[in-house]
């Protein structure tokens, strides 16, 4: 079964990342020979794979992905739509998911679900999950950032179903009552009830734990979690509905009502939390496994742990085509397997409890130690506290905030279908309990948190990660087929890697795709310097937080030795905080700066650098700070975004005929003057502007002429983020994410 599981991974998550889908036609004719082929133990795998191949492929090629669609960006749409999802409140903007039943045949939008966005000071009133609608939409493009440690920044939108994005402009509800069968009717009611009832934070954090809730908190609750180590708890997961099957079983033993009866009832409670629940991979994981066990149970017989886990995983891949290209996956699957391995290889006593099995230190070290590789690829760092925050947080938060919290939740649903005061009023006092609970958890984990104790992981390659967790566990299990020192030595690699650097008096320079706005990164030989921090947008999205700490992190940099902050608007400066608090800064220069105000040149490992600056300028674009960097045969020239005055007062203090130009003010008409252009005559011209953008960024005419004076211009937005290289031949383009990660699903 394991054999069977791994194979159907390994084709799922490859078939992911192919850049077309192959015509299967062929391979349906080996379909016979492949089921006779499961008969003989030689051939089971050849014959498991061609069948694995082919319900992969179909699946795909009934799926709806943003590849497909055919709409008119920013034309309106007249749609009936069915409501998918609670409605995600934010600060300026609300969202909720809606499958589309009815639109233009043109636009092929049936069948698509699409993830809507309203203001909500013009739509007063909160679309109804559940409901359908008629809708007037306006389509936008669903085209993510890309980024060469990151892949494509709206692959977990395609890969739980999400294939566009648009923005609602009216609506007129067709079914007000959706049928009390619909889970989202209860959700939402319960959404309801607990928003009234609670703080928005506390509000959110229990629409987690409990009914699966899309969670919109802020900055600071989610740094602390990832800080600590503890995301996992505002999961819905094993804990979870453990928490709920065990109990309701031993309950009912409690009580004396015979076995059978105990394990159909529990059966049924799990059926319902996960019937409530959003029914992410982790739940659905969870339940599989515990109505296995269940059954197990009714049967009185037993059945390996290890056949449970790798039955849920079939399970799972075959739920969805594109499970294994979700981190939920990996990390769900990846700590329940190796908790699985510890407890079987480490001689864990049953009578110790599984609580106490999880918050052991030894249990929580090596789980961490584990997930280390898998960290190195999704996140780029691991919380060294993490194990002993979690041996606080785990009981915490399985004794304090979610046995009332899914109590309070269990009589809620009562009183609304027995109104009775009594039922409602303890509903209160359970969920108040939780909230008090919820409350010391957070003040233990700033605790944690503010101990700032985390490892910064390079992205290594994944032959290299596989080694390395196969070593792990050869000491874990006790098999011991290499010598501990060697294991040690992977390890200290892993935990200190080298990654490649520029040799002496060259650059390395990544513009990052951070949308609409500015964020590059320079490596000399032992430096790093990044310029500006990416923008912090109205809706919320932080690309210093999103993009730009985990693109440092992917290349094991948790040390900027500066941050030249170019001016203040959001699209240069937002996302500054966020870096402040993620890594270590030696210093932070901006308009205000003396180095900048007295435009100071300095020299590192070989390449000079030379800060310009226009104080007097009557805005602050025209304020901007400026980097000129030259070496050994190359010049570049980084402009925030000066406009004509400031391109004319600072045109003499600049070097001729750069080989790389950042385009000033991502290619606005205010900008790139032809005195400029006329004395830099770049061979590159790089802009970093957002796909589609509100300000048209860059301008066709200023696209032309670049081109008109011999530059090559090249933009983020086509592109993804770019990598270049700078040495004694000149400025090289190296590489663009968006060619390296080409898919069938995305443009």
């Amino acid at each position: 079964m394991a054999l069977a599981a791994l194979t159907l991974l390994f084709i799922q998550r490859g078939s992911l990342l192919l850049p077309a889908l192959p015509n299967i036609d062929l391979l349906w004719l080996t379909l016979p020979v492949a089921i006779a082929a499961l008969w003989y133990p030689s051939s089971r795998i050849l014959g498991w794979i061609v069948i694995a191949l082919l319900i992969q492929f179909e699946q795909l090629s009934v799926a709806t992905y943003p590849k497909q669609l055919s709409v008119h960006l920013g034309q309106a749409l007249r749609v009936t739509a069915e409501v998918t999802s609670l409605t995600s409140h934010g600060q300026y903007t609300n969202r909720f998911t809606a499958d589309i039943l009815q639109a233009p045949t043109a636009s092929r939008l049936e069948g698509h679900r699409i993830q809507l966005f309203y203001d909500p000071k013009a739509l007063t009133n909160d679309v109804v999950p559940g409901s359908r609608v008629n809708a007037v939409i306006q389509l936008t493009a669903l085209r993510g950032l890309v980024n060469p440690h990151s892949g494509h920044s709206h692959q977990r939108m395609v890969f739980r179903g999400v294939s566009g994005r648009g923005t609602l402009i009216h609506y007129q509800t067709l079914s007000a009552q959706p049928s009390l069968l619909n889970a989202l009717t209860h959700r939402h009611a319960i959404q309801r009830w607990l928003d009234d009832s609670l703080s928005p934070s506390s509000s959110q954090v229990i629409q987690a734990i409990t009914i699966g809730g899309t969670t919109t908190m802020d900055r600071k609750q989610r740094e602390r979690l990832q800080a600590t180590g503890t995301q996992h708890l505002l999961v819905i997961s094993g804990l979870h509905l453990s928490l709920v099957g065990w109990g309701i079983f031993r309950f009912l033993r409690w009580v004396g009502l015979p076995v059978t009866h105990c394990y159909l009832l529990a059966a049924a409670a799990i059926a319902g939390y996960f019937w409530i629940s959003a029914q992410a991979v982790s739940v659905l994981r969870a339940s599989l496994m515990c109505f296995l066990v269940v059954g197990a149970g009714l049967a009185r017989s037993r059945i390996a742990f290890s056949d449970i886990y790798w039955f849920a995983m079939i399970v799972t891949l075959f739920h969805s085509p594109w499970v294994s290209g979700l981190p939920g996956f990996w990390y769900s699957f990846s700590c329940v397997g190796v908790l699985l391995l510890i407890s079987n290889t480490q001689r864990i006593q049953a009578q110790s409890g599984w609580l106490r099995f999880l918050v052991s230190f030894k249990t929580q070290a090596l789980l961490a130690l584990a997930v280390m590789p898998l960290g190195s690829i999704l996140t780029g760092f691991t919380p060294l506290i993490g194990p002993i925050a979690n041996q606080i947080a785990i009981p915490l938060m399985s004794i304090l905030v979610l046995p009332p919290a899914l109590a309070s939740v269990f009589l809620f649903l009562i009183s609304e279908a027995l109104p009775a005061n009594g039922i409602l009023s303890l509903a209160c006092g359970l969920l108040r309990i939780s909230d008090l609970g919820l409350q010391f958890l957070w003040i233990v984990l700033d605790f944690f948190a503010d101990l700032g104790i985390s490892l910064t992981l390079a992205r290594l390659p994944i032959l290299y990660l596989v080694i390395a967790f196969a070593a792990f566990l050869t000491v874990i299990t006790g098999l011991r087929l290499l010598p501990v020192a060697a294991v040690m030595a992977i390890w200290l690699a892993l935990i200190a890697p080298k990654p490649s650097r520029p040799e002496f008096a060259t650059v390395t320079l990544q513009v990052i795709d951070v949308g609409q706005g500015n964020s590059l990164l320079l490596q000399t030989a032992h430096h790093n310097l990044l310029y500006d921090a990416g923008p912090l947008s109205r809706s919320g999205f932080d690309a210093g937080a999103a993009i730009v700490v985990p693109a440092l992190r992917a290349k094991g940099i948790d040390q900027l030795h500066r941050l030249i902050i170019s001016h203040g608007d959001a699209d240069h400066a937002g996302g500054q905080g966020s870096l402040q608090r993620a890594l270590k800064i030696d210093d932070v220069i901006d308009p205000s700066h003396a180095d900048c105000r007295t435009q100071r040149a300095f020299k590192i490992d070989g390449v000079n650098f030379q800060l310009l600056n226009w104080q007097a300028g009557a805005n602050r674009n025209n304020r901007s700070c400026l980097l000129q960097v030259t070496g050994p045969g190359f010049s570049l020239v980084l402009s925030g975004d000066i406009e004509v005055e400031a391109e004319l007062v600072l045109l003499h203090q600049l070097q001729g005929d750069v080989d790389w130009l950042m385009v000033p003010h991502h290619g606005s008409r205010t900008s790139s003057s032809p005195a400029l252009l006329n004395r830099l005559r770049p061979q590159w011209a790089v802009v970093s502007a957002g796909f589609n953008n509100a300000f048209h960024h860059p301008h066709p005419e200023i696209v032309v002429r670049y081109r008109n004076r011999g530059a090559r211009v090249i933009s983020t937005a086509e592109q993804g983020a770019l990598t270049f290289k700078a040495d004694q031949k000149g400025v090289h383009w190296v590489s663009s994410a968006r060619s390296a990660h080409q898919r069938f699903w995305s443009d």
